[in-house]
C-alpha cells in the first residue's frame, strides 16, 4: 500500500478526510491573465518557487487569509493591500509547497482538514484521529513550507529573515482584519436606530466594508494588538524560523503596503461578495440589507460612544469620592490620574504605587473619549463612521487622535 509523507497509508488518509472541501463560490473575482494580470502573474512565479501544479482558478476573497481548498486558491484582498509584492509571493510559495507525494491533492485536503472545527460528536471523533495519524506528515509539510518560502524570499540568510517577516505580518493583518469586520459598527450588528432609508433594527451588510479598512489603515493605522503572543505562536508553528519571527521587525506590521501587487478596479457586485465573504456568518444572509458604512447615521455609533464616555466619567466619580467639580476637575482628574481612573474603570483596585508613571498620552487618551461624546451630543459628527474622533462640524475637522498627541490642552477647551 502507497504511503504518504509522514507514514500514512493512503487508504487510511481517503477514509479520514471523508468529503472534499468544496471550491470557492464563483461569485469571487476572478485573477487570471485577463483579470488582475500582477496578482496572476506573481502566482505563476510562485508555482516555481512551490514546484506544484497549478490549481484550477484563483480567486480574490474578502477574508485576510490564503487558502487552496476544492482545487481553488484564493487571496484575501486585505493580505494583496497590507504586503508588499514580494512578501505576498513569499505567502503564496509557502501555502502551495507540498512535501513530494504522488497524490498531493490528498496531502493538500489532509493539512486543510486539521484546520477543520468537528460539528458532531462523531466528527469530533474522526478529527482526533487525523490528528494523531498525521502530526507527522504535518512536520514534514512545515519544513518543506518554510524552505520553499525562504527560496522565493532570494534565498541566504537574509532570506530567512524576509520570509518570516511576511509570514508574520501576513498573520497580524489576518488578526487585525478579523477583528474589525466582527466589530460591530463593521459587521452591522449595531444597536437599533432610526434613519429614514435605512433599516431600523437587525443586522446589516455593509458593502463598503474593505473601503473602510483601507481607509482607517491610510489614516491611523490598525488598532494595536498583542505582537508578543502572536509571535510566540508563530515561533511555535515554525520552529525553523523562531527565532527570526521573535526579532523585533521594523515599521508597523498592519498598514497599506506603497509596494502591494497593483489590482484591477473592482465593480459593485465583486465589493458586495468579498464584504459577504469577510463578515460574521450572522450577517451573511441574503435578508440582509446592504448599507455604505460611510452613509450611517451619528446614532449608529453614538450608543457606544456613550457608554464608554459615562464609564470614564463614573470611574472619576470612583477615584475622588464625589462627582467632580465641574468639567475642570474632570479633565485634570483623568489627565492626571489615568491609571486611577482606568484601573477604577475596570473594577480594581488602586495600583498603589506612587512612583508607577503612565504614558504620557494615556490621560490625553481617556479625555478624548468623554470629549467625542461632548461634541457628539453638540451636533457634530465624525468624518467616517469607522474614524472614532475625527470629527466634522461647523468649525471643520477635529481630530481628537492627533491632538491627544499634540496639544492635550485643547482636549479641555473642547469638552466645555
Amino acid at each position: 500500500m502507497a504511503r504518504l509523507p509522514g507514514g500514512l497509508a493512503v487508504w487510511r488518509g481517503r477514509r479520514l478526510l471523508g468529503s472534499p472541501a468544496a471550491a470557492s463560490p464563483p461569485a469571487l473575482p476572478s485573477v487570471d491573465a485577463g483579470h488582475h494580470a500582477a496578482l496572476h502573474s506573481l502566482v505563476l512565479d510562485a508555482l516555481k518557487f512551490a514546484d506544484v501544479p497549478p490549481p484550477h482558478s484563483v480567486h480574490l476573497g474578502g477574508a485576510a487569509t490564503l487558502r487552496l481548498a476544492g482545487g481553488a486558491l484564493v487571496v484575501g484582498l486585505p493580505l494583496a493591500w497590507g504586503l508588499s509584492a514580494d512578501q505576498l509571493r513569499v505567502l503564496i510559495t509557502h501555502q502551495l509547497a507540498l512535501p513530494p507525494s504522488r497524490h498531493p491533492e490528498l496531502v493538500r485536503g489532509l493539512l486543510n482538514a486539521r484546520l477543520r472545527k468537528p460539528a458532531s460528536e462523531k466528527a469530533a471523533t474522526r478529527h482526533a484521529r487525523l490528528l494523531a495519524a498525521t502530526d507527522g506528515l504535518l512536520a514534514e509539510a512545515k519544513q518543506v513550507r518554510d524552505a520553499a518560502a525562504i527560496t522565493a524570499a532570494g534565498g541566504g540568510l537574509s532570506a530567512v529573515e524576509d520570509a518570516a517577516g511576511a509570514l508574520l505580518r501576513a498573520a497580524a493583518i489576518e488578526r487585525s482584519f478579523t477583528a474589525f469586520a466582527a466589530a460591530p459598527l463593521a459587521s452591522g450588528t449595531m444597536s437599533a436606530f432610526a434613519t429614514g432609508s435605512l433599516p431600523t433594527a437587525g443586522p446589516i451588510r455593509a458593502e463598503d466594508l474593505h473601503d473602510g479598512w483601507r481607509l482607517r489603515l491610510a489614516r491611523w493605522g490598525a488598532p494595536a494588538h498583542d505582537v508578543t503572543a502572536l509571535r510566540e505562536e508563530l515561533a511555535a508553528e515554525h520552529p525553523g524560523l523562531a527565532e527570526e519571527l521573535r526579532s523585533p521587525a521594523s515599521g508597523p506590521l498592519v498598514a497599506l503596503d506603497p509596494d502591494a501587487v497593483a489590482l484591477d478596479e473592482l465593480g459593485a457586485a465583486a465589493w458586495r461578495a468579498l464584504a459577504a465573504e469577510a463578515l460574521p456568518a450572522a450577517v451573511q444572509g441574503p435578508d440582509k440589507p446592504w448599507v455604505r458604512l460611510a452613509e450611517l447615521p451619528v446614532e449608529a455609533y453614538l450608543p457606544d460612544v456613550e457608554r464608554r464616555a459615562r464609564q470614564y466619567v463614573e470611574a472619576v466619580n470612583a477615584v475622588l469620592g464625589r462627582a467632580p467639580d465641574g468639567r475642570d476637575e474632570l479633565a485634570g482628574t483623568l489627565l492626571r490620574r489615568p491609571v486611577d481612573v482606568e484601573r477604577a474603570r475596570r473594577g480594581l483596585p488602586p495600583d498603589g504605587d506612587e512612583d508607577a508613571e503612565a504614558p504620557p498620552w494615556m490621560g490625553a487618551a481617556l479625555l478624548a473619549v468623554v470629549v467625542e461624546y461632548a461634541l457628539l451630543r453638540q451636533g457634530w459628527k465624525r468624518e467616517h463612521p469607522l474614524l472614532p474622533r475625527r470629527l466634522a462640524g461647523p468649525d471643520g475637522v477635529i481630530d481628537l487622535n492627533e491632538l491627544v498627541r499634540s496639544d492635550p490642552a485643547a482636549l479641555r477647551a473642547h469638552l466645555g
